[in-house]
């Protein structure tokens, strides 16, 4: 029986059986895996810190009938903090969901590796508003996922849009519109557009340095979450605007 050492984040799980587990990981490895975890559920289990939810843990796994199993584990990252707040876990829940998503429009799971990462990693260990950085999250979802929208320009005449005060934003056109060309279109602050186009660009390193005015985080949550939806044909936004 062979053996190998994996190391992923566990994006999903399903209880099965008594005491077992149905793991999804997305690992550095491999992307985006199914593990079972034999017994894990038992109070005297060693497997149990590893296997919850938003931790990174290395996975020491063999395959049997097709089926990969965890043989041990241990927990790297627990990203704790997240589990002691509400509003942190709520966030950290809808970048885990995001993040199944983009693994499956995507072979590109470095990328989507490191983004969840270092999202959970913010919204664990800073004191940012957790739904700043879940929207810079969806921002460089968008991005990976290969449904960037336009913001620059107007999506229809081309009128270059960084010093236009009225503005609109069109899910179905596929981004920003000038006042004229957007009638009849969901009216959008230019600073929304400008925080976009900012965290389109931000460094993952640099993710604590979102921090957004209240009226911008509104405004950014209703129109990305919908935008997304609408192009890609599902649902998104698990918690309600």
């Amino acid at each position: 029986m062979a053996f190998e050492t994996i190391h992923g984040i566990v994006i999903k799980y399903s209880d099965y059986k008594e005491s077992d587990r149905i793991l999804s990981v997305l690992t550095v490895e491999q992307g985006f895996i199914t593990l079972t975890a034999r017994g894990c559920r038992k109070k005297s289990s060693q497997l149990a810190a590893a296997c919850e939810i938003c931790t990174y843990s290395e996975f020491v796994i063999y395959s049997r009938c097709g089926i990969l199993n965890v043989s041990t584990a241990s927990v790297l990252e627990s990203f704790y903090p997240i589990r002691e707040d509400y509003n942190k876990f709520e966030s950290a829940e809808q970048v885990l969901h995001m993040t199944r998503i983009l693994t499956c429009l995507t072979h590109s799971w470095d990328d989507a590796f490191k983004l969840c990462y270092h999202t959970l990693s913010y919204i664990a260990y800073t004191d940012n508003n957790p739904i700043d950085l879940e929207l810079c999250f969806a921002v460089k979802f968008l991005k990976l996922a290969g449904y960037e929208p336009k913001l620059v320009n107007c999506v229809l005449c081309g009128k270059d849009l960084r010093r236009e005060k009225e503005l609109r934003f069109s899910k179905a056109m596929g981004g920003a519109m000038c006042n004229y060309c957007g009638t009849g279109s969901r009216v959008v602050a230019p600073l929304t557009l400008e925080a976009v186009r900012r965290m389109l660009n931000l460094p993952l390193t640099d993710m604590g340095k979102v921090r957004l005015p209240e009226h911008t985080r509104k405004e950014l949550e209703t129109i990305i979450y919908e935008y997304a939806e609408y192009n890609l044909e599902q649902t998104v936004k698990i918690r309600e605007l």
